[in-house]
């Protein structure tokens, strides 16, 4: 497991090294037409939302003690991407975008990227003591060694159950939020309606 997560760490960088090289340092890229800009990134913002995906998945099981601050970074680098998109042109209902302002977004987003990989790599060094003493267990089972004392496998499920539990609070309290968004954005609507039906 924790080779594969340092394989798509690495892998991730590669991808952002690539689009640093070959388009955010050209200026030629600004003055090319969105769509073109967008053929030129397409394909590697795509990977990089993928791997991140997975990346995530492997944080949440190696500390699922800050799922929060995890899914703080991945909000951020996303929603960065997001607006690249948009302002290309290339989301549904967008309008034409604009080559130079996307561009400034995507050096944002890879600037967030690159932190996150750090964050990773800093997870990596020191991942979870729940997983850290699973790991143990394993090898210890594979190699035949002594088992863990009573002591200490009690206190991973003690550890086990705090991690759930925080997994849930932040579960319960994202879906709250979600909710007011959903509201918030009904109230936008309904307002803009309101005004576009005076103007009338």
């Amino acid at each position: 497991m924790l080779d594969r997560f340092s394989e798509r760490m690495d892998q991730l960088e590669d991808v952002i090294k690539e689009i640093a090289i070959e388009i955010t340092t050209g200026t030629f890229v600004e003055k090319l037409p969105p769509e073109k800009v967008w053929e030129k990134t397409g394909d590697r913002v795509n990977l990089m939302v993928e791997l991140i995906k997975e990346l995530r998945e492997y944080l949440y099981v190696l500390i699922p003690e800050k799922v929060p601050t995890t899914q703080r970074y991945v909000n951020g680098i996303f929603e960065r991407l997001d607006v690249f998109k948009e302002r290309l042109g290339v989301e549904q209902d967008s309008n034409i975008g604009s080559s130079s302002a996307s561009m400034e977004e995507l050096r944002n987003a890879l600037v967030n990227i690159t932190e996150f990989i750090s964050y990773c790599r800093n997870i990596q060094k020191e991942p979870s003591e729940i997983i850290y003493t699973i790991l143990e267990l394993r090898e210890n089972q594979a190699t035949e060694s002594p088992q863990l004392s009573p002591e200490r496998l009690k206190h991973l499920g003690t550890l086990m159950k705090e991690a759930q539990e925080q997994q849930r609070e932040y579960s319960q309290a994202s879906g709250k939020m979600e909710n007011q968004l959903k509201e918030l954005k009904e109230e936008y609507d309904r307002i803009i309606f309101s005004v576009k039906k005076k103007e009338l």
